[in-house]
């Protein structure tokens, strides 16, 4: 068995908590009444898809909330409802990322979008550091105009990051991803969100 030398991060439910039934909630209350059929909490569809994919806009992606819900919505509204889903990131997370590095290259790989990513990014600080630059490198969705579970941007994380698959763990709160991820030799951890993941994740690697 090839020793895992690099481990892959997803972002929403694993890092970072969410509360997706809050946003849906508030989309429902301001007339978006099909928004549970583009939003699953973990790999979206229809526009939503088509946001984190980069092929949307954000005016765009506000253009198209407004259109379906027969009304003008101011664009700081939508940005505030969009957003009410991302929580923050537990420091423990925060130390096991810091203890990782010393052994393992460790990636983020995340289905996301522009609005999300930028009020995101603003969460990765802990005691004074900049978190990010515990990731080798960071792959969003939206700028890489594909979305997980499409096995291509498996490929294209491997290819770009210049790792074997077989040397590689991905961790990922959806079972879709983590297939798709195994199908390609990727060594994968399904977490469920709400368990400890240093706990469960340090139980996997030394198995």
């Amino acid at each position: 068995m090839n020793r895992i030398k690099n481990i892959i991060f997803d972002l929403g439910g694993v890092l970072l908590d969410l509360d997706v039934d809050r946003c849906m909630d508030r989309l429902e209350e301001v007339g978006l009444r099909e928004v549970r059929q583009w939003m699953t909490g973990t790999n979206e569809k229809g526009f939503f898809k088509e946001y984190e994919c980069g092929t949307l806009t954000t005016d765009q992606f506000r253009d198209r909330i407004c259109k379906e819900v027969g009304r003008e919505l101011p664009g700081e509204e939508i940005d505030q409802i969009w957003n009410a889903m991302l929580k923050d990131i537990p420091d423990y997370k925060f130390e096991l990322l810091l203890k990782l590095q010393e052994n393992y290259k460790l990636y983020l790989l995340s289905n996301t979008n522009d609005l999300h990513w930028e009020h995101c990014a603003d969460k990765f600080v802990y005691k004074g550091m900049q978190m990010l630059g515990c990731f080798t490198r960071v792959f969003l969705s939206y700028q890489m105009h594909l979305a997980k579970p499409d096995a291509e941007i498996f490929r294209t994380v491997l290819k770009e990051a210049g790792i074997k698959a077989e040397e590689t763990l991905f961790v990922d709160d959806s079972k879709d991803n983590c297939q798709a991820a195994s199908l390609l030799g990727i060594k994968v951890f399904h977490y469920v969100p709400g368990d400890n993941l240093e706990i469960q994740l340090q139980n996997f690697i030394s198995k």
